[in-house]
């Protein structure tokens, strides 16, 4: 694990969060989590799920314990602040892990295939410049963007995804472009993201 990718505040809270029992509930998964695995750039968050609902006022009080909790967005399911200086987020999301989660200082943590997935549907809400990187460096890292979209109906059976609507939100980029590039700790360029998804993209429409 890369754990030189979370800025110390992210650290130290990391860890802190590994000695409580409650956390087993949730894993870790987001940006952060692809950072720890690749070690591609810095993350400054911490972004927690979890396959079962879960009640937002005995989180809040355990979260306090740790340290000074401020809500920035709350609502059934959903958990969004800053724990100190780390934002940090919870959310319900009642999805499938296709890989088995791995255990770091004890936080689980999610493999690079559902931590993919996640980044694609994200994409298509609303496509931030770190979330192509993310998956950008995933696909370097092994996973190719055709097997990631046949694995889509298996971890999102309950929805519909058409390919060709997720293969269009691929090369929407308007609205990273205005986004701040994130800290990256190896070489990289946001045109090279670009070509990347625009040469795969083409590719797998043609053969539609």
């Amino acid at each position: 694990m890369f754990f030189h990718t979370l800025d110390p505040a992210a650290q130290e809270l990391f860890i802190g969060l590994g000695r409580e029992p409650w956390i087993g509930a949730f894993y870790l998964a987001g940006g952060s989590a692809a950072a720890l695995h690749l070690g591609h750039r810095v993350s400054v968050d911490l972004d927690f799920f979890s396959e079962q609902a879960y009640e937002v006022e005995p989180l809040f009080q355990q979260l306090q314990i740790l340290g000074r909790l401020t809500v920035q967005q709350q609502s059934p399911g959903t958990m969004v602040g800053r724990l100190g200086k780390v934002r940090i987020s919870f959310f319900a999301y009642p999805y499938p892990l296709l890989e088995e989660l791995i255990l770091v200082d004890g936080v689980r943590m999610a493999g690079l295939l559902d931590i993919a997935l996640i980044k694609i549907i994200a994409i298509g809400q609303r496509g931030r410049m770190r979330d192509f990187v993310d998956l950008y460096f995933i696909c370097r890292a092994g996973w190719s963007l055709d097997e990631l979209l046949r694995r889509i109906s298996q971890k999102y059976a309950t929805v519909s995804y058409p390919s060709y609507h997720l293969l269009r939100i691929l090369t929407y980029f308007d609205d990273a472009e205005g986004d701040e590039p994130p800290k990256m700790l190896v070489d990289f360029t946001w045109p090279e993201v670009k070509r990347f998804f625009g040469e795969e993209v083409k590719r797998l429409m043609e053969a539609l």
